[in-house]
């Protein structure tokens, strides 16, 4: 159970989700990236996925930002790179798409 700004909700928790989102480092090129994420909770009636900046904390993750960017680094490289929703925003955004395990079997089959 969590308390939100209007109620209490109960919360489930799936064990592990992957994304495909792209990574935008400072001084490179653009590149598409598969992550694993856990643990995942899921909130009745939200209808967009909220990541928790302290789980990448505990992740040891290291998270720099400007008003452009948000970017979380693991051994000083880019593993995420969030941004503004809108431009002047404060709530950032991973674009991202959630992988079928069936696409994973494929994608890790073809390597």
């Amino acid at each position: 159970m969590i308390q939100t700004a209007n109620n209490i909700t109960q919360v489930k928790e799936a064990r592990t989700v992957f994304i495909t989102h792209t990574v935008l480092p400072q001084n490179g090129k653009a590149y598409e990236k598969t992550t694993h994420l856990q643990p995942i909770y899921y909130l009745n009636g939200l209808n967009t996925c909220l990541l928790s900046m302290g789980e990448f904390l505990n992740d040891k993750q290291l998270i720099t930002s400007d008003n452009h960017h948000l970017m979380f680094l693991r051994n000083k490289l880019p593993v995420l790179t969030c941004q503004p929703h809108i431009v002047g925003s404060t709530t950032f955004w991973l674009n991202s798409t959630i992988e079928p395990v069936q696409s994973l079997s494929a994608k890790t089959r073809m390597v």
